[in-house]
């Protein structure tokens, strides 16, 4: 597995104040360690955590605990001392510790946000969330067939999906009220929209509290 090196987040601060790195370039390095990071989880040890904490850490495969946000010290506490993580443990790099905790840690700001599109139709059909809330947006496709999903007004690129898979995507919802839109581009019916209701109205995003901040956790 190819290990993506990163400075620490205050050599990089130290390093913009100083003139000798770029915001940009800091962003591109902190980018560079969610993207070694996602693929730590999906395929560390040949198995990944997705196997035991699903595949987008909600813990929803009744094995391993919701991991969303979880702290560093209950990821290495949960490799050290969990007997289920001595095939990770056994693997497992430093820097892919670290690049691994980055990633859980986004996805603990971002709020789930699951639809499946089926038969041209999307279930739920729309949802409601604050102004101002990361999302992650998560879709499951139902066919066989890959499909294509757009939106026109998120900003966001084309997304494409396997059959009997799912994909997501990271959009953060504006401050303003307002109604977004993902639609099928070659689902057969193609007038079906997947809403996200922008409204201050809203129920609050709560971030679920990852299982144990000790030796409870397992990765």
């Amino acid at each position: 597995m190819k290990v993506v090196e990163t400075a620490a987040p205050t050599v990089l601060l130290v390093l913009i104040i100083a003139g000798f790195l770029s915001p940009a370039l800091a962003q591109d390095n902190d980018d560079s360690q969610l993207a070694a990071g996602e693929r730590v989880f999906n395929t560390v040890a040949g198995i990944g955590c997705k196997t035991c904490h699903g595949e987008y850490a909600e813990g929803d495969v009744g094995v391993g605990p919701y991991l969303r946000g979880a702290s560093e010290g209950a990821i290495r506490a949960a490799i050290d001392a969990t007997g289920e993580m001595v095939v990770i443990k056994s693997v497992i790099t430093e820097d892919e510790i670290k690049a691994v905790v980055a990633y859980v840690g986004k996805l603990g700001t971002l709020q789930p946000v699951r639809t499946l599109a089926k038969r041209g139709r999307f279930l739920p059909q729309e949802i409601s969330i604050r102004p101002g809330t990361g999302v992650q947006l998560i879709i499951k496709n139902a066919s066989i067939q890959p499909h294509t999903f757009k939106s026109d007004n998120m900003n966001i690129e084309e997304l494409v999906i396997a059959g009997r898979s799912s994909g997501s995507l990271e959009w953060r919802a504006p401050e303003t009220e307002g109604e977004f839109a993902v639609y099928c581009t070659n689902c057969k019916l193609k007038d079906q929209l997947f809403v996200i209701k922008v409204a201050a109205s809203a129920a609050p995003f709560r971030q679920v509290a990852p299982v144990g901040t000790t030796t409870d956790s397992a990765m």
